[in-house]
């Protein structure tokens, strides 16, 4: 079992002579795992994953080994998850045997931000430029929310039920204000937010509790939630968002795809980031820091050429989701999507709103 950086080193470097070559325990501290480290670490299918990417980056120089062992570097700091998520979405992209570029410098001409910024990489034959975000929903922000609040009372169980088709930013909210949350809940035992609800139990060996998701409230309540970067849209050229999701780092709430649920969330979700906000005439700074005052919603949501939700969980047969923008300025052909399918664990569910498009 490991328990610490450098031992999580010493496996990867096993695994992989690029990586060994890096010599990360002389500038990584050897410090105890947090959780979301421990459960990667000492899992050796996640483990061969990291190795894989690493050096398909490497070796067919699609990045630097400067660069690499940046990202290396920041998977054993406190985002483990984003960098996680950064690396199996360039393992899957690699395996599906496309050239890629990676930390592609972008000027202010070439994206919305006034500062300008660099994209995570370039699929180089399309010219598709994408960024990777850890998606970790409702499910992850759930749980950081239950850990917060435990943090403050340590001698009792919390539980986080009911409803959890809140938007991101209400429940990063919760989460800043769990002490004030805390003190609440130790007068009353229960507390609501809307159609959450949080309530105390004494800590026992075995607990029951439930939530419910609607897809389309959640959906509706995260309209906005693919734009928060949108500074990174290219101008001229297509641009992917990637989500990565897997279920140890969201609570399994996008998991399983029982009845559904996942499909109509994600496919719900992309659909409003292409039509709702289309002829959206808000300024995009609104909601984005760092783009010209000028710029819109609209704007941004015509740059948007696809969603991307990877499923990155090596374990389960549930597919990943690729959405097409129907009204983007540059948008991308089926004749390109092979490109995102070939040499892949799960099937690629794929739409292009073409019959659903008013």
């Amino acid at each position: 079992m490991l328990k610490t950086s450098h031992e999580w080193i010493g496996k990867l470097a096993t695994e992989s002579t690029v990586i060994a070559k890096m010599q990360l325990e002389t500038v990584i501290e050897n410090a105890s795992l947090n959780t979301d480290a421990f459960n990667l670490a000492n899992c050796d299918i996640h483990c061969r994953l990291i190795a894989r990417a690493i050096d398909e980056l490497v070796n067919n120089n699609f990045s630097s080994a400067k660069d690499a062992r940046n990202l290396l570097c920041n998977l054993f700091g406190r985002n483990v998850y984003g960098c996680f998520a950064e690396l199996a979405a360039y393992d899957w992209l690699t395996r599906c045997q496309v050239r890629i570029a990676t930390q592609v410098s972008m000027s202010p001409s070439d994206v919305l931000s006034k500062n300008g910024s660099t994209l995570d990489g370039k699929i180089e034959l399309y010219d598709h430029y994408f960024d990777v975000k850890a998606f970790g929903s409702n499910g992850r922000l759930a749980q950081r929310l239950k850990e917060r609040l435990e943090e403050e009372i340590p001698d009792e169980q919390v539980l986080v039920e009911e409803s959890w088709d809140i938007s991101f930013e209400t429940f990063s909210d919760l989460i800043r204000s769990a002490p004030d949350i805390a003190i609440e809940l130790k007068k009353t035992r229960m507390v609501k937010f809307d159609r959450l609800c949080i309530r105390l139990e004494a800590k026992k060996l075995i607990t029951v509790t439930a939530h419910n998701i609607d897809p389309y409230y959640l959906a509706k309540e995260n309209a906005l939630y693919p734009f928060k970067d949108a500074g990174q849209f290219t101008r001229t050229s297509p641009f992917i968002l990637v989500f990565v999701i897997h279920p140890w780092f969201n609570a399994c709430s996008i998991h399983s795809d029982f009845a559904g649920v996942d499909m109509n969330f994600t496919r719900s979700l992309a659909r409003r980031a292409f039509m709702q906000f289309s002829t959206d005439s808000t300024p995009l700074n609104s909601i984005c820091e760092n783009v010209p005052s000028n710029v819109t919603i609209a704007d941004a949501s015509r740059l948007l050429s696809a969603i991307f939700f990877v499923n990155v969980w090596p374990l389960s047969d549930v597919p990943s989701w690729l959405y097409l923008n129907p009204r983007a300025t540059h948008r991308i052909t089926r004749r390109q999507l092979n490109s995102y399918r070939a040499n892949n664990p799960h099937n690629t569910y794929i739409d292009d709103f073409a019959d659903d498009d008013y």
